[in-house]
C-alpha cells in the first residue's frame, strides 16, 4: 500500500490527530502542575547564601562600607549644608 494514497492518507490524520490532541494534553498537564513522572522539572540542590551577602560570579569581592554612625551623619549633614551655602553664594550676587 502506498503512503500518498488517499486511503492511506484517510487513516493516518485520525491518528496524527489523536497523537497532537494527546501531546497537547500532557505538555498542558505538564505546565499546570501536575506532578507526572518525567515530565517535572528536576530538582536541584541550591547552597543558600546569607541575606546580606551577594554572591559573585567570579569578579572581586565589593568592598563594602560600614554603615554610618549618627555623629557621622550629622557631620556629613552639616558639611553638605555648609557646601550648599557655599555654591549659592557664588551663584547668586550680593546686592550691595
Amino acid at each position: 500500500m502506498d503512503l500518498f494514497s488517499p486511503m492511506a492518507r484517510g487513516r493516518a490524520v485520525p491518528s496524527l490527530r489523536a497523537a497532537l490532541l494527546l501531546a497537547l494534553a500532557g505538555s498542558l498537564c505538564a505546565c499546570a502542575g501536575a506532578n507526572i513522572p518525567g515530565l517535572s522539572p528536576p530538582q536541584t540542590a541550591v547552597p543558600e547564601v546569607d541575606a546580606a551577602q551577594f554572591p559573585t560570579l567570579g569578579g572581586p569581592t565589593p568592598d563594602r562600607r560600614e554603615p554610618l554612625t549618627a555623629e557621622q551623619q550629622q557631620k556629613l549633614q552639616r558639611d553638605l549644608e555648609r557646601l550648599a551655602r557655599q555654591q549659592q553664594a557664588k551663584q547668586v550676587p550680593q546686592a550691595q
